[in-house]
């Protein structure tokens, strides 16, 4: 009943916390929600709009029914939030809409992207301790957070062909590195990295 303190954060009983949200602010969090898939999703007039809508709410309502307390909720909501903005956007292809014609072939394709999405963002995150996490991280995952440091750099490092490419890399890595060694967990590593990406743009 009430709170009580552990470790110096506050233990909040899941029903005392989740009355304390307001629904609207639950309805923001889903509007951000919508506004990253539309990143990176193509949609195709009100239907492709409105399976969106419907990802959306799914994960928040499965982010709010299994998170302990508010910051856990934040948390779990943030780090897929950031996970989908560091990663390549290939996947979603070049183009941002897709006409609404039944005969496009490319619809198809739109159902399979949504589907894929929704299974991530209705994936559990897995529970790591501070000690564990960097085993836990898969190599690729490294490499491709410095694929994008480096893709970053690029855009704002005068280009000095193979030798400039190398120091481009070498510095990529060692940004990478400092992060992952300092970060406290996979929590802390993933918004370092994307904040050092962003303050490489806001810079220019």
């Amino acid at each position: 009943m009430g709170t009580s303190v552990n470790n110096g954060e506050p233990v909040m009983d899941t029903n005392d916390w989740g009355t304390q949200l307001s629904s609207d602010s639950r309805q923001k969090i889903v509007n951000k929600i919508l506004e990253t898939l539309k990143k990176h999703l193509p949609f195709s007039g009100p239907e492709g709009i409105n399976e969106l809508k419907r990802i959306a709410v799914r994960f928040e309502e499965k982010v709010f029914s299994s998170s302990v307390h508010q910051t856990d909720y934040l948390r779990k909501i943030s780090l897929k939030m950031l996970i989908m903005e560091t990663k390549d956007q290939n996947t979603a292809g070049s183009s941002s809409s897709i006409p609404a014609d039944s005969n496009n072939p490319a619809l198809d394709e739109l159902d399979s992207l949504m589907i894929n999405v929704e299974r991530f963002l209705l994936n559990e995150e897995p529970a790591m301790s501070s000690g564990d996490w960097r085993a836990q991280l898969p190599p690729d995952s490294r490499q491709k957070n410095v694929d994008k440091l480096m893709e970053t750099l690029e855009k704002h490092v005068p280009y000095l062909e193979q030798e400039g490419i190398e120091e481009v890399r070498r510095i990529a890595i060692s940004f990478e590195e400092l992060i992952f060694n300092t970060a406290l967990n996979q929590v802390d590593y993933f918004p370092k990295i994307s904040l050092k990406m962003q303050t490489m743009e806001e810079d220019n």
